[in-house]
C-alpha cells in the first residue's frame, strides 16, 4: 500500500507523543530497549509474521507483534518511502532510486537500480514487484533483486501503487491513475476526474478505492474510469482494505472506515499528528505517521498506541 507523501501542507502539525521506538536506521540494530524516535514514518506492511514500517533518514523497524518494534541496519541515511512484503521477501523503496530487500525485516542488502529518481510506493501481486515514483517512473522485478524500467507514458510524479481484480493501478499528482496489464508491462491512462493530488489505493469488496487532497475519494469497479468526489474529509495519506471495511487514515490524526467507500465514520486514534499508512496483518491494524506515531487497533474502530 504504500510511500513519503508530501499532502500539500506547508508544515506537519505534531502535537502527540510518539511510539517509543529503538532509534537506528543507518547505524546498528537495536536492542530490546525503548527510546523515542521523532523521524517520520512513511510506510507499514506485514507478511512472513512481521510488520514492517520504514521513514526519514533510513529507518527501517520491525515487530513481530505490533507493539514492541525495534530499529534494522538499513546502511542509508535517505527517505524510505514504501515498503511491501511478497516471494518470502520485503522490497522497500526510497529516494534516490534506493532499492532494500530483505528475508526476515531484520537484515537488509541494497540491490542495484535502474533509477535515480525518488521511488514512492511498492506493490506486490502475481509473482511481479512494483515501484512508482517521481517523473512517471515505473519499474518491475519478479525476484526483488532485478528491476526493468516500463514505458508508464507519464512524467507525473507517482506515490502509490496496489493491485486487484487482474491488474496493478498506479496513483499521483494532478488526479493521475495509470493502469497495467495484468503483467505490468504496459500501462494506460485512466480517466480520473480529478486533479487533486493522489496518496494512496487499495481494492476490496470488488472496488478499487483512492484517496488523497482535499479529502478525495475515487471508485471504480473498471479502474478505467472513476466516480470521484471530495468528501467532507481531511487530506487523505494512504488507505488499506481488511475486515471487509475500508480504513483511511490522514492529516491531524484522523482515522475513517468505510464499509463502501461512499459513507464514514470518524474513528478516535487518540492522536492529531498526521498518519502517513496504515497496513493489516495477524489481525491488527497499524497506522504510522509524523514523529514516529504509531496507532494500532483489532478491530479500525478503537485506536490505541502499542
Amino acid at each position: 500500500m504504500g510511500r513519503q507523501k508530501t499532502l500539500g501542507m506547508s508544515a506537519w502539525v505534531a502535537l502527540a507523543t510518539a511510539l517509543t521506538l529503538l532509534v537506528g536506521g543507518c547505524g546498528s540494530s537495536g536492542s530490546s530497549s525503548n527510546s523515542n524516535t521523532n523521524r517520520t514514518l512513511a510506510d507499514v506492511t506485514f507478511g512472513g509474521g512481521t510488520f514492517v514500517t520504514v521513514g526519514k533518514e533510513g529507518r527501517i523497524f520491525s515487530s513481530t507483534d505490533g507493539k514492541q518494534f525495534t530499529a534494522r541496519t538499513s546502511n542509508v541515511e535517505i527517505a524510505l518511502n514504501g515498503v511491501v512484503f511478497g516471494t518470502s521477501a520485503f522490497v522497500v523503496v526510497g529516494d534516490t532510486g534506493t532499492i532494500l530487500t530483505s528475508t526476515d525485516g531484520v537484515t537488509w542488502q541494497a540491490e542495484t537500480t535502474p533509477t535515480d529518481v525518488s521511488l514512492q510506493g511498492v506493490a506486490f501481486a502475481n509473482g511481479t514487484f512494483v515501484a512508482v515514483g517521481y517523473q512517471g517512473t515505473i519499474i518491475t522485478s519478479t525476484d526483488g533483486h532485478t528491476w526493468v524500467p516500463r514505458v508508464s507514458g507519464s512524467t507525473t510524479p507517482l506515490h502509490a501503487v496496489d493491485f486487484g481484480d487482474g491488474r496493478f493501478v498506479a496513483v499521483g499528482d494532478d488526479g493521475q491513475v495509470l493502469v497495467s496489464s495484468d503483467d505490468a508491462v504496459t500501462w494506460s491512462t485512466a480517466i480520473s476526474n480529478t486533479s487533486d493530488t493522489l496518496y494512496g489505493v487499495t481494492f476490496g469488496n470488488g472496488l478499487h478505492v483512492f484517496v488523497g487532497g482535499n479529502g478525495v475519494v475515487g471508485r471504480a469497479t473498471e479502474p478505467q474510469l472513476w466516480a470521484t468526489a471530495r468528501q467532507p474529509l481531511t487530506t487523505l495519506g494512504d488507505i488499506t482494505f481488511a475486515q471487509n471495511e475500508f480504513v483511511l487514515v490522514g492529516v491531524g490524526g484522523a482515522i475513517f472506515t468505510s464499509p463502501d467507500a461512499v459513507t464514514f465514520t470518524s474513528r478516535n486514534s487518540n492522536t492529531e499528528v498526521d498518519l502517513r499508512a496504515i497496513a493489516f496483518g495477524n489481525g491488527t491494524f497499524i497506522t504510522v505517521g509524523v514523529d514516529g506515531i504509531v496507532r494500532s487497533s483489532p478491530d479500525a474502530v478503537t485506536w490505541a498506541q502499542p
